[in-house]
């Protein structure tokens, strides 16, 4: 929430509660987070919004969420920029069978896992989960964690988190013998990393350009870790601004 503000000047700002998340809907039924139907969200917000072309930028599983909708939505998003989360296919290409990002990865394996999983990235007041998802990045204050653990905390939220990571990250994801097919991105694509993210492996950083076939860059910012948001967001908000209003 620190970049948006940094555009709205310059753009109409949209920022979101995804499903399960903020004041959203949370559906308890897992069909609800599966790719199809969060990029009806994206569309119907779009649609909301007066109609494409929309830029759209996103981090993490935001991220994500912006590589299927540059792929698949190409005739209402003009251009995107997708920070800390590598095009799923280089995923693959770096992922399968790599020891060092299975261990990254380890606390969406407790989430497939069922309630052992939960009741232990939720004990001591969600300690552990804290601790993966933020590590020791100095972009949150003590009130952003207890914000954030208050969230979880809310009755059936931290199951619809966890039903994001079970609709999409399953347990074959890294196998290299499941096949896996996107087509080429065609619209333009900046992806932007951190120097330090500890969420991917050694690798992931490069690499995307491959599956775009529209105009592509890549850009690490240096020092800063998985939370770039959070941790550079002038930075941050000139690399999108520069990447879309070319």
């Amino acid at each position: 929430m620190k970049v948006a503000p940094l555009l709205s000047d310059r753009y109409r700002v949209i920022v979101p509660d995804l499903r399960g998340f903020g004041l959203s809907d949370a559906p308890a039924d897992l069909e609800a987070y599966r790719m199809p139907v969060l990029l009806g969200d994206i569309a119907g917000l779009i649609e909301w919004a007066g109609g494409g072309p929309a830029f759209i930028a996103g981090h993490d599983f935001g991220g994500a969420l912006t590589w299927q909708a540059a792929t698949w939505l190409g005739h209402v998003v003009r251009r995107v920029v997708v920070l800390a989360a590598p095009h799923p296919l280089r995923m693959r290409e770096v992922g399968a069978g790599n020891i060092e990002q299975l261990s990254r990865s380890f606390y969406v394996w407790l989430m497939q896992s069922g309630d052992p999983g939960i009741r232990l990235l939720s004990s001591d007041d969600f300690a552990m989960l804290g601790r993966f998802a933020f590590g020791t990045s100095p972009g949150f204050t003590a009130e952003d964690l207890e914000a954030y653990r208050a969230e979880w905390r809310r009755p059936g939220r931290f199951d619809a988190m966890a039903n994001w990571y079970r609709a999409h990250f399953r347990p074959d994801l890294f196998n290299p013998d499941v096949p896996l097919e996107l087509p080429k991105v065609q619209i333009p694509v900046r992806y932007v990393h951190g120097e330090l993210d500890w969420a991917f492996a050694r690798g992931m950083e490069t690499g995307s350009g491959p599956f775009v076939e529209s105009d592509f860059d890549e850009k690490v910012v240096g020092g800063a870790s998985h939370w770039m948001p959070q941790e550079r967001p002038a930075e941050v908000a000139e690399l999108i601004h520069d990447w879309l209003s070319r």
